[in-house]
């Protein structure tokens, strides 16, 4: 029985790591076989292998990840969704893969946490409430992770927004179209704004409104100053009004918007800086002034 424990635990833990290792270095693995492909086009058997196997385990991902979403409420999947949209998780896979990746990886967490309390305490209660506490830690540890990359997609969206305006204003000046403008900031500019602008330019030349396909970025992105320009380009274009002046007033407007959001960053610095002079720098100055007249106090008592 202790031999089968032990190597039920060696088991757990190589496919543990395996996991880990798959899902961090997910990005470099697809690429690699990307490159593989091109290198190997010439070999067609080689490439139908290689596609029949990411098929495979796509599909067994969907299936699973599907089955599980049957068991969650509608609106609960809706927002999980649109976080992960907002967090640009959905460009690299879809939702049910995400799902089924987090259920697998929760499941093989359990189940190490589990074998490893039964070979210590062999108490069942006390392996499944850790199996449970584990569980939670890790939906807990993938929704901080989404949060973080909610608010630092954000951030980049934010800081590319004004040079992003004003290539759209120079174009429009020229005499491009709202589509042709949008199309150089995806040919020129890189990162998450230009992907959303991208995702915005490929639904309107699927035949979607120019209107719903800006309101949908807007949703998806989901920052107050990517809105506010949306809804006056949307404004501008229905009302007929010069797109080039609405653009170079809310640029302005961005600018001046930052400017004051660097000068309120700049008057909240002396006050975060007051806890670590208290904590950290006044002791160690009052030990250095004080200490030898301290130690004479001493020596004289």
């Amino acid at each position: 029985m202790l031999y089968l424990a032990i190597m039920f635990v060696f088991v757990a833990t190589l496919f543990f790591t395996y996991f880990i290792l798959i899902t961090v270095n997910d990005t470099k693995i697809q690429m690699a076989q990307r490159v593989a492909s091109i290198e190997n086009m010439d070999k067609a058997w080689i490439r139908e292998e290689n596609e029949y196997g990411e098929s495979v385990a796509s599909v067994i991902l969907k299936g699973l990840g599907s089955f599980l979403l049957k068991f969650s409420p509608s609106y609960k999947s809706s927002r999980n969704k649109k976080m992960l949209e907002k967090a640009g998780v959905l460009r690299e896979t879809t939702y049910e893969k995400f799902v089924a990746r987090k259920a697998v990886f929760m499941a093989i967490t359990a189940t190490f946490s589990i074998v490893i309390t039964l070979i210590l305490t062999g108490n069942v209660g006390n392996a499944l409430t850790l199996a449970i506490v584990t569980s939670f830690l890790i939906h807990m540890i993938y929704r901080f992770l989404i949060s973080k990359k909610i608010t630092k997609r954000t951030q980049e969206i934010v800081k590319s927004l004004p040079y992003s305006l004003d290539l759209i204003t120079v174009s429009v000046e020229a005499g491009l179209s709202l589509d042709g403008s949008i199309g150089r900031i995806v040919s020129n500019i890189e990162g998450p704004l230009s992907e959303e602008f991208g995702q915005t330019l490929k639904e309107m030349r699927m035949g979607i409104e120019k209107k719903d396909a800006l309101k949908a970025m807007s949703e998806r992105v989901g920052n107050k100053d990517l809105s506010m320009l949306l809804s006056s380009m949307i404004q501008a274009d229905e009302l007929g009004v010069s797109l080039g002046k609405i653009l170079r007033i809310e640029g302005d407007q961005l600018r001046e918007k930052r400017k004051q959001t660097a000068k309120e960053k700049a008057m909240k610095a002396p006050i975060k800086m007051l806890f670590p002079l208290m904590i950290f720098i006044f002791p160690t100055i009052f030990v250095i002034i004080l200490g030898p007249a301290f130690i004479q106090m001493a020596n004289v008592l």
